[in-house]
């Protein structure tokens, strides 16, 4: 599928850490944006400092333009970054290259979809293979029973190289992905990252709803998956596997083919850690708003700084806010990010919440339809180009003083912006109009409720099968406009000038018959 890329021989693995690599061939995908933030621990004194690598890596790629398929992807490392850059590598390779051709049903994408995770995990346990049997050779030199001191003390050397075998061997990553092809959106993931949907429910209020699983220790349906292997609930609920609590990722050889070396995990009657991805699926239409995918240095850092249990809905809050307020994709992901940080590390100077550290956070968003302060929306609510806004800028504006109850620009500028902030609010039902507005409508996300999803589960409550949070969303910039009895908009805007000026753009062919709906 990809037009510029060349396919990677064993996907370059041995050298892992190139500068130049072969994704760098894949067109980014335009409707996206970023935002990430290393790891921090605080000094006594607040400084912040690196607690270790950044083992984050993210994707978005255009991987078929014309059939509108694309590809986005946060993989969350631990114990190093090197498994989250080999899956960040290979799975656009599992999905790039006509595995995806002649897949027309849901059943088949799925499928696909499916097989490209194990296949990152299968290749990535591949490339440690001769690791691995290294490490076998050097444990057969020491003797049974002999303790890790004495060990130490005889055969220095191979303990030396035992420990560096161990650090290169252990990694893992989490990997959440997000698949769009043929008008479907398809989310897989496995361990703790996220993927939260933001669309509009009928009467047009804009909600979120988690679309993956949290893979934990703490998840019942996890627990009850081990407990189904020999592994007693009362050990396994909420404790560590290594330095994590993941009961689902890429790699992580320690806690699946070594588990037997791990106390917790030795009566495993087979690997309890694994790569088999929760899937979801569902069409993408014009009430689909925009997709959230996030490590959990995200969530967990907004949880740890506010005490909140409602860490979706308040950070799909914060996305909703920054589309009002900045001009692109990337820097509306940014600063969500650069907030949760700052609060995070004011909470540690404040010392209102018990914060010492926190981990890498990244945020991938890709935009549907919800409309963006900037200059380029999406064209539909299906995967596609951009288009512009219709060119307002050479229309005059109405006199202020024909507009007395709405805010003036100090800059003097006679630019019209009423258009501009009515494209940055969604949420409001159709039925609601601008009066004297010709059908312009202003959109605006309503107030907050507690809702049941399509599972019947309560929000806020640990399934993790579906993991499901569904709440609605609100914009702030509703509270700036009054409503009448019926729940309408008080006219503030004078717009007989605004038609006369499209009327003369009209008559003198500044603007073609066929143009014409776009001004009315």
């Amino acid at each position: 599928m990809p037009s510029q890329a060349i396919k990677p021989t064993s996907l370059g693995m041995t050298g892992i850490r190139n500068n130049d690599t072969w994704t760098d061939g894949l067109p980014i995908c335009k409707l996206s944006g970023v935002g990430m933030s290393a790891n921090q621990m605080y000094r006594e004194d607040g400084t912040p400092c690196s607690e270790h690598e950044y083992e984050d890596r993210s994707i978005h790629f255009c991987l078929d333009h014309e059939n509108g398929t694309y590809l986005y992807g946060v993989f969350d490392g631990h114990d190093g970054a090197k498994a989250a850059y080999f899956a960040s590598q290979r799975m656009p390779a599992e999905l790039s290259f006509e595995q995806l051709t002649g897949k027309t049903t849901e059943e088949e994408v799925k499928e696909v979809f499916r097989d490209a995770f194990l296949a990152v995990e299968n290749a990535f346990l591949e490339s440690i293979d001769p690791k691995i049997a290294e490490r076998t050779q050097l444990l057969d030199k020491i003797p049974d029973g002999m303790s890790q001191f004495e060990a130490a003390q005889k055969y220095p050397e191979t303990v030396n190289r035992l420990q560096a075998l161990d650090q290169e061997i252990r990694g893992g990553t989490t990997a959440v992905v997000a698949l769009i092809h043929g008008g479907m959106l398809y989310v897989g993931n496995v361990g703790d990252s996220r993927a939260l949907l933001c669309k509009k429910d009928r009467s047009g209020v804009l909600k979120v709803k988690q679309l993956t699983a949290d893979h934990t220790t703490s998840s019942h349906d996890e627990v009850q998956r081990l407990a189904a292997l020999n592994l007693p609930p009362s050990k396994i609920q909420g404790a560590k596997l290594g330095n994590h609590e993941l009961t689902r990722c890429i790699g992580s050889y320690f806690m699946k083919g070594g588990c037997k070396e791990f106390d917790i995990l030795s009566s495993a009657t087979a690997e309890p850690v694994i790569a088999e991805p929760h899937i979801t699926s569902l069409p993408i239409d014009e009430s689909c708003s925009f997709l959230l995918l996030m490590s959990d240095g995200l969530y967990k850092s907004y949880q740890d700084s506010t005490g909140s249990e409602q860490v979706n809905k308040e950070i799909a809050q914060m996305v909703v806010e920054q589309f009002v307020e900045q001009p692109t994709l990337t820097s509306v992901a940014q600063t969500v990010v650069d907030k949760v940080v700052r609060l995070h590390h004011d909470n540690y100077l404040t010392k209102q919440r018990n914060v010492t550290t926190r981990d890498d956070i990244s945020l991938i968003i890709r935009n549907f339809n919800f409309p963006l302060r900037g200059a380029l929306t999406p064209s539909s609510a299906f995967p596609g180009g951009l288009s512009p806004r219709p060119p307002l800028r050479h229309l005059p504006c109405p006199r202020p003083q024909d507009c007395p109850s709405s805010s003036t620009s100090s800059s003097g500028s006679d630019d019209m912006t009423l258009r501009e902030e009515s494209d940055v609010l969604s949420g409001l039902p159709d039925s609601c109009m601008l009066p004297g507005s010709r059908g312009h409508r202003l959109d605006f996300p309503e107030g907050i409720s507690n809702s049941v999803d399509d599972h019947g589960l309560i929000h806020h409550t640990d399934t993790n099968t579906t993991s499901t949070e569904s709440s609605e969303l609100q914009n702030p910039s509703l509270t700036q406009f009054s409503l009448d009895e019926d729940g309408r908009i008080h006219p503030y805007v004078n717009f007989d000038q605004y038609y006369q000026a499209v009327e003369e753009a009209r008559a003198a062919g500044i603007i073609t018959e066929s143009q014409l709906h776009l001004y009315k």
